[in-house]
This record gives C-alpha cells, structure tokens and sequence, in this order.
C-alpha cells in the first residue's frame, strides 16, 4: 500500500485532531495515511456510563460521512480500543467500517491481539464485505512471549482468511524516552519472520510529555523528538530486515486518559522543528499569551512562514492580531484549546510529511 517514504500520524477522532487533517493540501495527504483512535464524549455533571455510551452510539451513523469530509477516500486506519465496552468497540467498528466502504472510503481496521472473540467477529464480517484488509497492532507486552504471539498472529491470518499481504503489520511501543529503549524495539521488531511478506511495516512510538510542567515561562523550551531522531538513526543501518514507515503520536502524549478532559491546559504554543519541539508557555486560561507568544513565533528564524501549512497561517494570523488585542482586549479572537491544538497538529503533519517526502 505505501512504502518507508510515507508517513502515519495516530490522532484522537476530536474536533482539534479533525480539523488539523482537514486543513491538509492534497499534496500533503499523499504522504499521510492517518491512524484515528476513537475516544468516549467528555461526560456530563453526574452523567452514568450508561449515558455516556448511548450519547456515542448516537453519533455512530454520522461519523463514516464525517471521516470522508476530512480526509477523502484514500486509506485511513480506523482503531475502537479505547472505547469503554467490548460491545461498544465491535459495533462501532461494524457500522464505520460499512458506513465508510458505502461511500466509498478505505477504512482499515485496526486490531490488537488480545482483542475478544465478538470484536474479532465483528472485523472478520466487515473486512469480508469491504475488502480493505486489516492492520494488526502489536505493542510492548507481544514482544515478551514471541511464541504466543506468533501463535495468536497465525490464529488472525486463520480466522480472518486473510495472507499477510492483505495485512499492515504496526508495531507500537508508545512512550520513548531514550533513544537506547527506541532501538531495543526497533530491533525486536526486526527479528520477526517474515517480515517482507505482509502488505505494510510501521513503527510507531511517542516522545511527547504527558504535560509541560517542565517547561517554564518567558524562557525557550526544546524538547527533543526522540521518536524521529531514533527511526533515523535505526533505518540507516544497512543490516535492518524491512525498511518501516515511521509513524508518531504528533505534539501529544501516546498515552490517553479520560481524566485529561477535566484538566485545563495552559495556553502554549507546541511548535514542531526539524529534531525538536518548541515550546512557548502561558498560563492557564490566559488566552492573550497565545497571541503574545504568535508575535514572538514569526519572527523566529525558525518559523516555517505562513505559507507552510494551514497551521502556520494561523499563527501569523493570530500574530497581526496580538497589537489590536492588546489595545482592548474585549474584541477577543485569542482562538482557544482545540484551534491551537489544531494549527500545532496541522504544522506537525506537514513537516514530518516534508520530512519523509524528501528523504533520500
């Protein structure tokens, strides 16, 4: 489907995440074949699971139509893992996945090998239908036991009447904080049989922070992106077996938790460079920091100029903004959490696209 110049960003279905791979040119999404996970709806005061489930399953018939308005009808993987109930996850993945193939999208499915038998079955029927294949995700724990997962792997090529070509084999290790943990991984992951034979190789993994507690204000802040710096150094070895296409969690934390819906993030500018992240601190709730700090960003050598992604515009719109704001700051138009998500994630997107396009 896509070789190692091709890039696979694994995003959260929410507005800020929609809106950054709608933004993309057309150009850009050749090189993109997103992963979105699917998340529950931020509860209500005192609202029951119950509730919170029935208000998801309200929007199921919709989401297929959605997922083509932002991305099209090219490929995009599809994962339902961190919904709340095994019955919510299979029927989910049942009506996307049809939804998706009756207007004609390519929804691959994405499966875990601990996955229950019903939702299993519910991929199984689906991918008979669509013909879309199946992506198969391995994580840390499958690399501990390598026969019961090669076992359970042949159980998924059995069951689904699939051959690997028809399978994208991702391998994701989450949380990298060190480049040493990176390619004890990377290296596992080459050490499976067969690797050439299945249809795609990905390698996965996030070095972002689970919060920016170590950032401080008024001063630069760089982060290192572990995940990038480790998949290059690991696929220039001339002895690796198959070549993987890199994929990342973009400027989020890999590991989702619901608690995080209640939390207010401060208003900082997350902005992707070349080997690093730039982080522009605010405080929480002060939105005229994300303006002051956009005034700062485009005139930083390293700004990308407003040209470079839809993201980019956005912040040099909001830069020519930060003056008037702050002559009278009732006339707003600060933007809020999810639009400077949305630009951050946006930018990510185009410069690691950039970056694996041009690669020699």
């Amino acid at each position: 489907m896509f070789n190692a110049k091709h890039y696979i960003p694994i995003l959260k279905w929410k507005r800020a995440e929609q809106g950054a791979l709608g933004a993309l040119t057309g150009e850009q999404k050749k090189h993109i074949t997103p992963l979105i996970q699917f998340v529950m709806p931020k509860p209500k005061h005192n609202e029951q699971l119950k509730d919170i489930v029935l208000k998801f399953e309200k929007q199921l018939s919709q989401i297929p139509e959605k997922i083509i308005k932002v991305w099209g009808n090219t490929p995009i993987f599809i994962d339902a893992s961190l919904l709340f109930t095994i019955a919510l996850k299979g029927k989910t993945l049942d009506i996307v996945l049809r939804g998706g193939h009756e207007l004609g999208g390519v929804f691959i499915p994405v499966i875990h090998l601990n996955d229950e038998e019903e939702i299993q079955r519910s991929v199984w029927s689906a991918v008979k239908e669509t013909q879309s294949g199946l992506c198969v995700r391995l994580i840390r724990p499958d690399f501990s036991n390598t026969t019961k997962r090669d076992q359970d792997m042949a159980s998924i090529l059995s069951s689904s009447s699939l051959s690997k070509k028809d399978i994208d084999l991702l391998v994701d290790i989450k949380v990298t904080e060190d480049l040493g943990e990176y390619a004890e991984y990377f290296n596992l992951s080459q050490n499976m049989s067969d690797l050439s034979e299945w249809r795609t190789f990905i390698f996965a993994s996030g070095s972002f922070p689970k919060d920016l507690s170590a950032c401080k204000l008024d001063e630069e802040n760089l982060i290192p992106r572990i995940d990038w710096k480790g998949w290059q150094e690991q696929v220039s070895s001339k002895k690796i077996q198959r070549k993987p296409t890199f994929a990342d969690y973009t400027i989020q934390h890999p590991i989702y938790t619901e608690t995080s819906q209640f939390f207010h993030p401060t208003t900082s500018i997350k902005y992707t460079l070349e080997n690093e992240w730039l982080i522009m601190k605010g405080k929480k709730k002060e939105f005229g920091m994300y303006l002051a700090n956009a005034a700062l960003l485009v005139t930083d050598k390293r700004f990308s100029g407003e040209n470079f992604s839809e993201g980019d515009q956005y912040i040099a719109e909001k830069a020519k903004h930060c003056e008037t704001y702050m002559k009278n700051s009732a006339i707003g138009g600060t933007g809020n959490t999810a639009t400077w998500i949305s630009a951050g994630i946006n930018h990510h997107l185009a410069i690691v696209a950039n970056q694996i396009s041009t690669l020699t």
